[in-house]
């Protein structure tokens, strides 16, 4: 059975996530203490009972990180393994551990350095994010090529739902155009800075030599990644540092993996999001997910292992 594991990305945290899975299982508990051994903070009580911290990215992406590797050591332990693997944005890490790419102790470090990077650079830099719901990408790609000021397509998350991300005026125009060419909603996303813009290039400079010092391993299997929508080809300290400034091609690794007979996908990590896209771009297949106790039983029962 060809079987995908999706990661999804920052903005899917919530406090508490993961606590079930924490509480009943070792491999969970061992991974976040050596997470807090690693980053030298307690990882239990921010992912447990810190909102504030949780929700800033300094520690939202090692903490993802965090259940993205336990949750996949979890669901190996239970013979459960995927053929292919992706993740949106930060998820793409979870991607790279499930892969072999790195380790559990290097993703944390180049989460934490991502983290860090990318919150210096939005405090450098004013723009906006606002989630394009109901518009054709083709009329949205003509309206970001004619916006007065700097705009781009950060997220193609599904058909009908693109985010677009840059300098305020820009943003807004395109938002409002968008609106009178047929497009359903408009929403601002409350995020930190104008993410997968070339407005974030500071961090992707920043982050580049963390990558050059890391020692990837070559994938064990189908890794997509979001700069092209594809298979991973290429550089992967280039393609990292490019995710950082580029649109995440969300929609398009789904059609490819549906083209290529992948028809059951695992979602690993908090809620749903990922999922809701897929039946967007197709009914029939199957979605899973594993976030908690009664996903991870639905999870084991459906595929077995």
């Amino acid at each position: 059975m060809k079987i995908a594991f999706l990661y999804a990305g920052q903005g899917s945290q919530y406090v508490g996530m993961g606590q079930e899975l924490y509480d009943d299982h070792a491999v969970v508990r061992e991974r976040v203490d050596q997470a807090s051994d690693i980053l030298g903070y307690d990882v239990k009580d921010i992912l447990f009972h810190d909102e504030d911290k949780l929700n800033d990215t300094r520690y939202t992406q090692p903490l993802m990180f965090v259940l993205y590797a336990a949750i996949t050591d979890l669901l190996r332990l239970n013979g459960i393994e995927s053929t292919h693997t992706c993740g949106l944005s930060l998820g793409e890490y979870g991607a790279l551990y499930d892969a072999g790419c790195i380790t559990f102790e290097q993703g944390l470090h180049l989460l934490e350095q991502r983290g860090a990077h990318m919150a210096a650079a939005s405090d450098h830099v004013k723009g906006a994010m606002t989630a394009i719901l109901g518009g054709d990408a083709q009329m949205l790609e003509q309206l970001v090529a004619n916006a007065p000021g700097y705009v781009t397509i950060a997220n193609y998350n599904t058909y009908g739902q693109l985010v677009i991300s840059g300098e305020q005026t820009a943003v807004n125009y395109v938002a409002e155009s968008a609106l009178e060419q047929g497009a359903k909603r408009a929403i601002p996303l409350n995020t930190s800075g104008p993410f997968h813009s070339a407005l974030m290039n500071e961090a992707a400079l920043a982050f580049a030599g963390d990558l050059e010092r890391t020692a990837f391993q070559a994938a064990n299997k189908h890794l997509l990644v979001n700069v092209t929508g594809d298979y991973l080809a290429g550089d992967l300290a280039t393609i990292l540092t490019e995710q950082i400034t580029h649109s995440v091609r969300f929609y398009q690794m789904i059609e490819r993996l549906l083209e290529d007979g992948v028809y059951t996908f695992v979602e690993i990590g908090p809620k749903r999001v990922l999922g809701g896209f897929i039946k967007k771009i197709n009914r029939t297949v199957t979605i899973l997910n594993v976030e908690d106790r009664a996903s991870l039983e639905t999870t084991r029962t459906t595929i077995g292992g």
